[in-house]
C-alpha cells in the first residue's frame, strides 16, 4: 500500500492542529496536489466543497461535477438517511480512520476503498475525507475462494507483508513478510507462533481483534489498527495492520496485511519538530513556548506560586552581524543559546522568538529575589567573551521581566509586558528590568 496515504493523513492532522501556520498550509497544499489518494472537503450542509486531482483520477468524475452535492453519486452503498446520520457524527467531532468500504466509479464499476474522515469543524468545513483505492488487494482476497495458487502468485508480487495464520500459527507468508521480519528463508518462520512477533504490550489488543474478525459473517470486511511487530533481531516495526477472515486450505484462517509505517512515524516526528522548534538553535519556538506557559499558569494557580517570563535580547547584535557576516551571527546565536540553556534549572523553559530574541520561563518562583538571582547569573554567563573563527569579542544582553500574577494572568500579557520591560532595559544595555 502506498505510504503516501499514511503521510498524507499525518499531514492533515498536523495542519489541523496549526491551521494558521503559513508553513503548514504550504505542506498541506503540497500533499493535496501530489498525493495519489483522493482528498475532499465537506461543508456544514454536507455538500462537497472541493476535491484534489487524485479524486478525479480515482472516480472518473471531475471536481466540478461533484462540488455542491450533498449525496454524490459515488455513494452507491448507503442510503441518503444513512449518509445524513454519518454527517451528523462528523459534525459532532467524530473521526473515522481506516474504514474499508465501497464506492462507485463513474463507469459503474465498484471500488473497494479505505476511507478516512477527519472532523475539522472550522468556519467553512466540517471534515476532510481521504480515500485509498484498495480494489486490487480485495480481489486477491476473493481469489482465495477459487485458487490458492493464484493467491500465492499475486501476494508474492506485493510489497506489503502478508501472513496467513490459523490458531496462532503462521501457515503462509509472502517474500515481503520474510524480509520484514529479518529472515532470509521462509522455512525459518512457517509454523512459528504469531505471538513471537507481536509486542507483548499489544498482545491482548491483537487477540481481541482476531476474535472479532473471526466472529464476523462478512468475510469481505477487514479491521485495521496500528501496532508493533518484532523482528528476529529484536527491532520494533511500527505497522498498520489490516486483518480479514479467509478460507485457506479449506479452513477458516486470518490474513494479516502488514504495512511498515516506520517512515510515517519519522515523518510525523519531523513535522512535529518543524512545527515547534527553531531550526538554527534547536530550541522550542514561540508557538510551543506559549503552550507551555499556559500549562504553567494553570499549575501556578493551584500551588499559589509565581512564574516569571524573561524577554532576552543581545545588545548590538545587528552591528556584529553586519560587520562580521551572517555566518558569524548564526554561530553567535547558537553559542548564546547554549549558554542560556546551561544557566537554567532543569524545569525552566527556553525558546527563540526570532532574530536575537529569546524567551525564558522560570517556574516555581516564591519571590522576586529568586528571579533577580537568575537574571544576574544569566548575564554573568552571557558576558564571558565569545570566540568565533579566531575572533574574540564581548557581547552583553538585556532582559525584560514580567511576573505572574502581578503583571498579568494571560500569556499574551505576560510576554507583552516582558517585552516592554526589555525596551527599558536596552536604554542602558546589559541590564535587567521588571515590568512596572
Amino acid at each position: 500500500m502506498n505510504k503516501v496515504f499514511e503521510w498524507s493523513w499525518a499531514t492533515m492532522m498536523m495542519v489541523d492542529k496549526n491551521p494558521n501556520s503559513v508553513k503548514d498550509i504550504e505542506v498541506l497544499d503540497l500533499v493535496w496536489n501530489n498525493t495519489t489518494d483522493a482528498i475532499f472537503t465537506i461543508g456544514h450542509d454536507g455538500a462537497i466543497i472541493n476535491a484534489n486531482p487524485a479524486f478525479e483520477e480515482l472516480f472518473g468524475w471531475s471536481v466540478s461535477e461533484i462540488i455542491g452535492l450533498s449525496f454524490p453519486p459515488f455513494f452507491s452503498h448507503i442510503t441518503k438517511a444513512e449518509h445524513q446520520e454519518f454527517l451528523q457524527k462528523l459534525r459532532e467531532g467524530r473521526n473515522f480512520p481506516y474504514v474499508v468500504s465501497k464506492r462507485k466509479h463513474k463507469d459503474g464499476s465498484v471500488l473497494d476503498i479505505i476511507a478516512s474522515y477527519r472532523s475539522i469543524n472550522n468556519q467553512d468545513i466540517i471534515a476532510v475525507g481521504m480515500y485509498k483505492n484498495f480494489t486490487e488487494q480485495m480481489k486477491i482476497q476473493r481469489l482465495l475462494q477459487t485458487s490458492e495458487d493464484t493467491y500465492r502468485t499475486l501476494v508474492e508480487s506485493l510489497t506489503e507483508a502478508i501472513i496467513v495464520q490459523r490458531h496462532g500459527k503462521i501457515i503462509f507468508l509472502n517474500s515481503a513478510g520474510v524480509k520484514l521480519f529479518g529472515q532470509k528463508r521462509l522455512e525459518d518462520i512457517i509454523g512459528k507462533s504469531i505471538w513471537d512477533f507481536v509486542s507483548s504490550k499489544q498482545k491482548e489488543t491483537f487477540e481481541k481483534m482476531f476474535i472479532r474478525v473471526l466472529g464476523q459473517n462478512n468475510m469481505d470486511k477487514a479491521l485495521s489498527i496500528s501496532g508493533e511487530f518484532i523482528r528476529y533481531d529484536g527491532k520494533l516495526i511500527c505497522a498498520e495492520i489490516k486483518v480479514i477472515a479467509i478460507k485457506y486450505q479449506g479452513e477458516s484462517s486470518l490474513q494479516i496485511l502488514i504495512q511498515d509505517i516506520s517512515e510515517k512515524r519519522n515523518y510525523e516526528a519531523q513535522l512535529e519538530y518543524l512545527a515547534y522548534h527553531d531550526p538554527l538553535t534547536g530550541l522550542k519556538n514561540r508557538r510551543k513556548f506559549t503552550t507551555i506557559v499556559e500549562e504553567s499558569i494553570k499549575e501556578a494557580e493551584m500551588t499559589d506560586e509565581k512564574i516569571a517570563i524573561m524577554y532576552i535580547d543581545l545588545d548590538n547584535f545587528k552591528a556584529i552581524n553586519d560587520s562580521l557576516g551572517h555566518n558569524v551571527g548564526d554561530e553567535l546565536l547558537q553559542q548564546f543559546a547554549n549558554r542560556l540553556k546551561s544557566s537554567l534549572r532543569k524545569n525552566d523553559e527556553l525558546c527563540r522568538v526570532g532574530g536575537d530574541e529569546f524567551l525564558v520561563l522560570l517556574k516555581n518562583i516564591t519571590d522576586n529575589e529568586q528571579i533577580e538571582k537568575a537574571a544576574m547569573r544569566m548575564q554573568s554567563i552571557f558576558n564571558a567573551p565569545y570566540t568565533i573563527n579566531n575572533v574574540t569579542f564581548d557581547v552583553s544582553s538585556s532582559i525584560g521581566i514580567s511576573v505572574y500574577p502581578e503583571h498579568g494572568t494571560l500569556v499574551r500579557y505576560l510576554i507583552s509586558h516582558a517585552d516592554q520591560a526589555l525596551y527599558k532595559a536596552k536604554e542602558n544595555k546589559n541590564k535587567y528590568v521588571f515590568y512596572s
